[in-house]
């Protein structure tokens, strides 16, 4: 397989809402009380325009692709068998807050692809995978990176 070739691959452009209600909801699901999730007024009374995502929520974004398994079916495309493979992290990198009610253009795509020697043998191939958020005016505002590894 030739990494190159499929690093910095785009598999996907969609539309992302952020609304109130989805976040309010997010915020009980994690369990999460503070008022800067789910009262517009006391999120105003910090400075923000209304009230601002948990900083996971731009995991949400995978409902608004035209397939929550982009990436896996991505790697599937490649000959990487998914059965092989284990979710190594994920992380979010927010460039300013993200309020209720804007809208963003996503892309999806893979940024890295690459293999290292496991411990136990066998050489273990790193998947890098990113979803960016793009607000209107053409800035970057979230980034997030997934990496997925598939054992030998």
């Amino acid at each position: 397989m030739k990494f190159e070739e499929l690093a910095h691959t785009k598999l996907e452009e969609f539309e992302y809402h952020v609304e109130k209600g989805k976040i309010r909801e997010f915020a009980r699901a994690i369990c999460d009380p503070n008022p800067v999730y789910t009262d517009s007024e006391y999120a105003r009374s910090r400075g923000f325009e209304d009230i601002i995502v948990p900083p996971t929520f731009p995991m949400t974004t995978l409902f608004y692709m035209t397939s929550e398994n982009v990436f896996l079916e991505s790697m599937q495309n490649w000959g990487m068998d998914p059965a092989k493979s284990v979710h190594g992290e994920v992380e979010f990198v927010f460039e300013r807050p993200v309020c209720a009610g804007e809208a963003f253009r996503g892309v999806a795509g893979t940024r890295n692809v690459y293999e290292k020697p496991g411990k136990r043998g066998g050489m273990m191939t790193f998947i890098e995978q990113e979803i960016k958020l793009i607000d209107t005016s053409g800035k970057l505002v979230v980034t997030v990176l997934n990496t997925f590894i598939e054992k030998e």
